[in-house]
């Protein structure tokens, strides 16, 4: 190569790389604008900004972050869980490995959960779980794979990941929403001996909880399959005040005296 040649290709690749540091700055000016928007509520500003940071620099990390917020957008403020997904879509085209990317992940998988499409969901987070993924996020994905599996009617797979969330912290919202769903799932997977332990020991371990009125209805569900219907009705008999749905637990109440009249009332009782 000639010394001409040399200094031509120098100088080419210099504004080469002037031009991509300027689109770069370009970009983040827009994109700092965007947040500025979002800061004043200015949705159509914010808006406007982010298409103009990704047409900056369209095949950035700035781009997916971009394309990020406006899925956030989307959710937040649009309730549109499909356009949400398409621009989620595009920021992980942009996103290499890292936390903004486990973050447009998980809620991709949410929308997609939301949309009707619980095995594309369940594959984005099953590779999220076979990753390096972050300890912050791991409640919430173990948490959405528990709730999407329950859907699907796969309990037992589901008490799995409820059992993980509960474990990691048991005394949150979340947490105990998962120690609610264990003893609820293993009720419906016929697990009776589990069921009534694990539900009793939620209702006196959170007897304020939101999900406790709901614990003890089912706990005296389970009493009752399991032949103890005095204990059902006395627990029913506890919560017919307070229960959200009043008529439900006086229709219960109702049914187990008729069965327990029933069985009194058979040949061969007391014999």
């Amino acid at each position: 190569m000639s010394k001409r040649t040399g200094r031509v290709l120098t100088g080419t690749l210099l504004l080469l790389s002037l031009l991509a540091g300027c689109q770069r700055n370009h970009a983040q000016a827009h994109y700092h604008r965007a947040e500025e928007a979002l800061v004043h509520m200015d949705l159509a500003g914010a808006r406007k900004e982010f298409h103009a940071a990704i047409k900056a620099s369209p095949s950035s990390p700035l781009a997916g972050k971009a394309f990020y917020e406006l899925g956030r957008m989307d959710d937040l403020y649009g309730n549109d869980p499909q356009k949400a997904a398409g621009h989620y879509m595009k920021s992980l085209e942009n996103l290499k490995d890292g936390s903004i990317r486990q973050r447009v992940s998980i809620d991709l998988a949410t929308d997609l959960e939301h949309l009707g499409k619980p095995d594309e969901a369940l594959a984005i987070l099953r590779g999220l779980d076979g990753s390096n993924l972050l300890s912050t996020f791991e409640p919430r994905v173990w948490d959405l794979t528990a709730r999407i599996l329950e859907h699907e009617g796969h309990y037992r797979e589901a008490l799995g990941y409820y059992k993980k969330v509960s474990d990691r912290e048991p005394d949150s919202f979340r947490g105990q929403k998962a120690q609610f769903k264990i003893g609820l799932l293993e009720s419906l997977a016929s697990d009776l001996p589990s069921a009534q332990r694990d539900l009793g020991r939620f209702v006196k371990r959170y007897p304020d909880s939101p999900f406790t009125p709901v614990a003890r209805f089912n706990l005296a569900l389970t009493w009752d399959r399991l032949g103890d219907h005095q204990k059902a009705l006395s627990i029913l008999e506890s919560i017919k005040g307070s229960y959200p749905n009043q008529g439900v637990v006086l229709e219960r109440m109702s049914e187990i005296r008729k069965e327990m009249h029933s069985s009194s009332s058979s040949p061969g009782k007391g014999s």
